[in-house]
């Protein structure tokens, strides 16, 4: 019984080893085979899109809920002449001569959107991200609007929410885009 003993340890060593090789080279080939997949996956929808869409990064210059806009409106400003006219009737009755942002026209754009007046607070507008495509020639501005729940509490009074960016200047037509 000893020697049935010893060769049936040993055999389960050999067979505990040449099960340890195995799945360290299973593992190993399906590694390869997920960051293959992966970087195939990778690299042919990179090719796809390659050069297509750029995302364009903005900064606020203001966003709130009273300006002297009121009706719905999207913009996009190029030249200073533009932007003081803009800047005046959003400024309005409600900002006491608020000084302008300083925007340089030569490398610089404003977009701006106004959702119009609302009889209550509840309601805004935010300029989510901008995308130059490419393919279309054409910048994408996508926005999203916000709305009050049937029940909440809000407050009585007239607003006018708007969003007012500045991005770098990219001369194509605008397109702006809901709900994103």
């Amino acid at each position: 019984m000893p020697g049935f003993f010893l060769f049936s340890q040993m055999h389960t060593e050999k067979i505990n080893e040449n099960s340890r090789q195995y799945f360290r080279l299973l593992f190993i080939g399906l590694t390869a085979v997920l960051m293959l997949g992966r970087a195939g996956v990778i690299s042919s929808s990179a090719n796809s899109n390659k050069g297509k869409i750029i995302s364009v990064s903005f900064f606020t210059i203001e966003k709130g809920f009273r300006s002297g806009i009121k009706e719905r409106k999207f913009v996009a400003i190029r030249t200073e002449k533009e932007w003081a006219d803009l800047w005046r009737l959003h400024e309005g009755p409600f900002s006491p001569e608020q000084h302008i942002s300083l925007i340089d026209f030569k490398q610089e754009m404003v977009i701006a959107v106004f959702s119009g007046e609302k009889r209550t607070g509840g309601y805004g507008i935010e300029i989510r991200r901008v995308e130059e495509n490419l393919e279309k020639s054409q910048l994408e501005v996508f926005f999203l609007e916000t709305h009050p729940s049937p029940k909440s509490m809000l407050t009585q009074a007239l607003t006018q929410p708007y969003h007012i960016v500045k991005l770098k200047k990219v001369d194509v037509p605008l397109v702006f885009i809901p709900g994103n």
